[in-house]
């Protein structure tokens, strides 16, 4: 009877662990995805393979699909355990809650990685007059519309939340579309 009662309690804990994005440091995807398998936590870091050029020769590497980002199943037990780990910043959270990705949305970016089609990933385009939200710096949480955008990097954002009309210039990668 007590082998069956750890089974179920073993079986339960499986059953409540989710994926979790973890931010890390420039260039520690790798190494972060290395020390969380050591650790015995399940992670997966999608790789694309990238034709590099250096002033002497060419090379075909494997680089993240992300940058900065690697995925983690974990329980809430082993939720705290990542951060510990060299080279985690944090967790990425939305709306004052982690942000959890579904079990479709990773078998989705696994099946993508694994295929043999070629495949890309671009940065969600940022255009006048879209809603946004801050998600870094000292405005991050705080909604806005995009009103000029300036150059490759900065957009003019005007602050809705605010009782007065507040224009920022603030950098692109700062902005999450609404």
């Amino acid at each position: 009877m007590k082998i069956f009662s750890n089974f179920t309690a073993t079986l339960k804990v499986k059953t409540m662990a989710e994926w979790h994005t973890l931010y890390v440091r420039s260039r520690f995807e790798k190494k972060v995805f290395t020390a969380l398998t050591e650790k015995g936590i399940e992670a997966y870091l999608p790789l694309q393979k990238t034709l590099r050029q250096w002033k002497d020769r060419k090379k075909w590497v494997q680089e993240p699909l992300f940058r900065s980002y690697c995925f983690v199943r974990v329980t809430p037990k082993t939720y705290h355990e990542c951060l510990f780990i060299s080279g985690v910043v944090k967790y990425v959270w939305f709306d004052g809650k982690p942000a959890i990705i579904s079990p479709e949305e990773m078998d989705m970016i696994k099946a993508i990685t694994s295929s043999s089609y070629s495949f890309n990933s671009y940065p969600t385009p940022i255009e006048i007059g879209q809603k946004v939200k801050v998600t870094k710096g000292i405005f991050s949480g705080y909604e806005g519309e995009v009103i000029e955008l300036k150059g490759k990097h900065k957009v003019l954002f005007r602050i809705t939340e605010l009782p007065v009309s507040l224009v920022v210039q603030i950098p692109k990668n700062y902005l999450q579309v609404l």
